[in-house]
């Protein structure tokens, strides 16, 4: 590429659109469609917009006793209306979940989330389970038999409770120190707690712990959506124009929602 060819490009080269969050304006959130998953079966695991954002794809996985999964596959307009099966998983699908779920922002590897992994030993009861205290016994004395006649806890109680100790994995993910998933004894699966926005925007949407849903710039600013609660799978749609997730009302019941999104 000749010095004048490449001049020209950074000429042309469209300037950087990264956003304020705290300067965005969020709509209140409108429902689309309701998902009733005793239907549809399994959990929500994907969520994605079409190219041209009149579309959204939903993906379901449901596991046999022995883990194994069936994946389905669901289209519904964006106005709204009845929920429709798909044969596959459309390719647009595919490549939006790529960039939706990555480790860094579309267009700025330099914003990228971390992963924390932490193992620890825990007990399932603080005291065994029918220990002493458990009884109502006194917690003082000195009982150490194998019987219960003492104030503590036998060697057969020890030895429950020992058994009763478990494993405990948990692997979080954070960017700029805000925790955007976190999974404990489960497989981490990138973009089902987070969506970044469209390229060049160094942003991203999020469920919070708590449920909410959350906009954040690469500085860190913020702006929850305050109506959203039991949120997951926030999808950010192609050209920034909109925001959607999913909201749990029911044990498998969720309420499609989806918010406006203005630049300041």
């Amino acid at each position: 590429m000749s010095l004048l060819l490449g001049l020209i490009l950074a000429v042309q080269a469209p300037a950087s659109t990264a956003v304020d969050a705290s300067k965005l304006a969020l709509s209140a959130p409108v429902p689309v469609a309701e998902v009733d998953m005793g239907k549809l079966k399994g959990e929500p695991a994907r969520l994605a917009w079409s190219p041209d954002a009149t579309e959204l794809y939903l993906q379901t996985v449901e596991l046999d006793r022995f883990g194994n999964p069936t994946t389905r596959h669901y289209v519904l307009a964006r106005q709204g209306g009845a929920i429709k099966p798909a044969k596959e998983e459309p390719q647009w699908a595919a490549r939006y979940w790529a960039w939706k779920s990555g480790p860094s922002a579309p267009g700025n590897p330099g914003l990228r989330v971390s992963v924390d992994t932490r193992q620890e030993v825990k007990s399932s009861t603080a005291n065994p389970m029918g220990g002493a205290m458990a009884r109502g016994e006194p917690s003082g004395g000195g009982g150490t038999g194998t019987g219960s006649g003492g104030g503590g806890i036998s060697v057969d109680e020890a030895t429950v409770a020992s058994n009763q100790s478990h494993n405990v994995v948990t692997q979080t993910m954070r960017l700029k120190g805000e925790v955007i998933g976190k999974w404990v004894n489960a497989r981490m699966v990138p973009g089902t707690t987070f969506g970044w926005a469209p390229s060049g925007w160094s942003a991203i949407v999020f469920a919070r712990e708590d449920g909410r849903i959350v906009v954040m710039d690469g500085q860190a600013r913020r702006l929850e959506i305050a109506a959203s609660k039991d949120a997951l799978l926030p999808a950010w749609s192609d050209d920034g124009k909109r925001v959607a997730y999913l909201q749990r009302t029911g044990k498998k019941k969720f309420v499609l929602y989806s918010v406006d999104v203005t630049l300041g």
